[in-house]
């Protein structure tokens, strides 16, 4: 009898600790289907903001299994804070980076290459615009993917150039000035919308521009290859007269005149024409008895083609890698920009061609307009030294503008200050 109780107290024990055993497998399993917690980091705000978060919202209610969650930065602080976080591997799971500013994460090895998880995945990658995803490809290997292409584009007040007989949208530099001081003269409004002054931001139309006419002529800003300007030529000194005599010897365009400012008096309609990205779209149709249109930035110095920047998203190499938090970070990316229509909203040009072809956004206002603006990039140079050039060049551009300098002055003093930076890199 004490053999039998002793057995099935065993066997008691036995079943016990197997149940207890299966219940705690049970409770992890359930821990593990629970939803993925995943962090991101962004810069954007004001209107491009609204309609980030917006599908950050429509993601999150379409997703059981993930809960995004973000955190905004303002520009100006974004870049330092990212740079700390990445260094130290104490960064969010997702980041947003400009495609300019990706060379230096990539070289310092803070950027997880998305091949192995894009293939597991089995992730659509022919599906984005070429030039776009190539673009965010570094030694062969993805480290982001493009959420976008925003070029610098024109826009143009049509009620503004009708009251002064303007019928041809202007496709040459003489053309648009012509045209500017037209408006000017039948209506007093400002000819040219073009900042050209630091107030919040600093003066990046005037480099972006200046970037658009090295490549429009065939030039280029710097040689990468040879780690040189390449910009010191009669071209360049064409482009930068060109750009100084708006504001001069035209005055088709306001001294002083910083981005706010340039912004506010186009969507008022106090502005024949606009020089901006296109991020501007959003806001300028959402302005009632704005008339106006959007047009890629004319051929001003050659052939067509502007400088254009793209927002990309990547992750971060952690300190240990979750695949699970991987493939829940890159179904949020893949998500985002199979819904590029919704960020179309802002302005931007998808970077997927599926979504160029979506109903949707052919349907939308201005921005078919624009879209073949993506097909002719000039992208800013790669070099790890290019944020520095970018807002020493929009300096010495800004005072230029505003004091008048010969394009020789101007340049030889662009070119000293890009060369003792790129000695540096």
């Amino acid at each position: 009898m004490k053999k039998h109780l002793k057995k099935s107290a065993a066997m008691l024990s036995a079943l016990v600790l197997a149940v207890s055993v299966l219940f705690a497998g049970g409770a992890k399993e359930a821990a593990k289907e629970g939803p993925v917690e995943v962090s991101f980091w962004s810069l954007f705000t004001g209107g491009d903001g609204e309609f980030f978060d917006a599908m950050v919202a429509e993601f999150n209610r379409t997703h059981s299994d993930i809960i995004l969650k973000t955190d905004t930065a303002k520009f100006t602080d974004y870049y330092t804070k990212l740079t700390t976080a990445l260094t130290s591997k104490n960064a969010p799971d997702i980041v947003v980076l400009h495609r300019d500013s990706m060379l230096p994460y990539v070289k310092s090895g803070v950027l997880y290459p998305l091949d192995d998880a894009l293939k597991e995945m089995n992730a659509p990658v022919n599906d984005f615009v070429k030039a776009a995803i190539d673009a965010c490809k570094f030694n062969g290997k993805q480290y982001s993917l493009p959420l976008d292409v925003h070029p610098l584009i024109m826009y143009c007040n049509k009620d503004l150039l009708a009251k002064a007989g303007v019928t041809k949208i202007p496709q040459t530099y003489d053309e648009l000035v012509a045209a500017a001081k037209k408006v000017q003269n039948a209506t007093g409004a400002v000819g040219i919308a073009l900042d050209n002054t630091t107030a919040v931001y600093k003066a990046y139309t005037l480099t972006r521009m200046f970037i658009s006419g090295m490549g429009q002529t065939g030039g280029k800003v710097i040689d990468v290859a040879s780690n040189k300007t390449a910009f010191n030529t009669a071209q360049g000194k064409k482009v930068v007269q060109d750009i100084i005599d708006l504001a001069n010897k035209y005055g088709v365009v306001p001294k002083a005149y910083d981005y706010d400012s340039s912004v506010a008096d186009f969507k008022a309609g106090k502005a024949a024409f606009h020089i901006n990205g296109v991020w501007a779209t959003g806001g300028f149709e959402q302005q009632k008895g704005l008339n106006f249109e959007a047009v890629p930035f004319p051929a001003l110095w050659g052939k067509p083609g502007a400088w254009a920047g793209s927002h990309t998203l990547a992750i971060p190499v952690q300190k240990k890698m979750d695949p699970v938090k991987v493939k829940a970070a890159l179904t949020f990316i893949l998500w985002m920009t199979e819904h590029g229509e919704m960020w179309a909203k802002a302005g931007h040009i998808p970077t997927r061609v599926s979504v160029r072809n979506k109903p949707e956004f052919k349907a939308m206002p201005y921005r078919p307009g624009y879209v073949t603006a993506a097909d002719s990039v000039i992208p800013a140079p790669n070099t790890p030294a290019w944020e520095e050039v970018y807002g020493n060049l929009s300096d010495l551009l800004e005072y230029a503008v505003a004091n008048n300098q010969s394009a020789n002055d101007a340049i030889q003093a662009m070119d000293k200050k890009v060369t003792e930076i790129l000695a540096t890199y």
